[in-house]
């Protein structure tokens, strides 16, 4: 299952039209879905909550009468549920079999939300589905190539099966990348090792300034590559990426992110 989360912004929208065609390339079905707060207060909460309710059914419907006729059949249901977005998605993920949570990047409201502050720990951190970030200004199709920056530290056999795996599903090719700083340890040669004997080069890049804007530069020299993160269990990409960085990046790459 691919969970699409959207604030019916136009940003939420190409980022719906990205993850349903990505759905239509793995054979996916797609859960559209909205959460609404509403304020509790005496005597009025219950009517409240029905008209918010009511008016997010219907610019659900809306929503997807904007979604290309071709792509509409991959809709497997749509959703609007009471509460915060990131609570809301992180539910689902763990009582459905969700495969992928797609949100776009800059649209308004909730969905800008959830990469900003509290909640960009709760879902980064916290979520167990990967997490496919997509900015408005993204080429609207599949990728033609994934790119993952590598931190350079010792990767679990599944963790890089997974990036393969990944690559497979897409159909592409997957490039291995790792921004050495003055203050970088030597990449551990063990995981350099599994990549090449499958065929996959790293690429080392001298990095003397912001690693976000060596990444940037290197993506640059692709056309439709998604960028591909990993998450770590000392922290989100800590040391060498950091949540800082990471929100710099969502919010300024053209590229969509996909973080595993």
């Amino acid at each position: 299952m691919i969970l699409i989360g959207t604030d019916f912004s136009a940003g939420s929208l190409h980022a719906a039209r990205i993850g349903l065609l990505l759905a239509q390339q793995t054979d996916s079905r797609v859960v559209l879905l909205h959460a609404f707060k509403a304020q509790s207060r005496t005597g009025m909460f219950m009517s409240m909550d029905r008209y918010i309710r009511q008016a997010a059914e219907q610019d659900m419907a809306e929503f997807v009468s904007r979604i290309d006729p071709e792509l509409r059949p991959f809709i497997h249901e749509t959703r609007v549920v009471r509460g915060y977005a990131e609570e809301v998605i992180m539910q689902w993920d763990e009582d459905q079999d969700v495969g992928l949570v797609v949100v776009g990047t800059q649209g308004s409201s909730a969905i800008k939300e959830i990469f900003m502050g509290r909640t960009a720990n709760i879902l980064l951190n916290k979520l167990n589905s990967p997490i496919l970030a997509i900015p408005e200004e993204a080429v609207a199709r599949t990728p033609s190539g994934l790119v993952f920056a590598w931190d350079g530290r010792p990767m679990d056999q599944s963790t890089i099966e997974e990036l393969m795996e990944w690559s497979g599903k897409l159909g592409v090719s997957l490039q291995v990348m790792h921004v050495h700083t003055p203050h970088s340890d030597p990449c551990d040669e063990g995981t350099a090792l599994f990549f090449k004997d499958r065929g996959i080069d790293v690429t080392i890049i001298p990095g003397e300034g912001d690693v976000k804007d060596e990444i940037d530069d290197y993506l640059q020299q692709f056309s439709n590559t998604w960028l591909t993160l990993i998450k770590r269990e000392r922290g989100f990409f800590e040391p060498f990426f950091h949540d800082s960085m990471v929100k710099r990046e969502i919010f300024s790459t053209t590229n969509p992110i996909l973080i595993i």
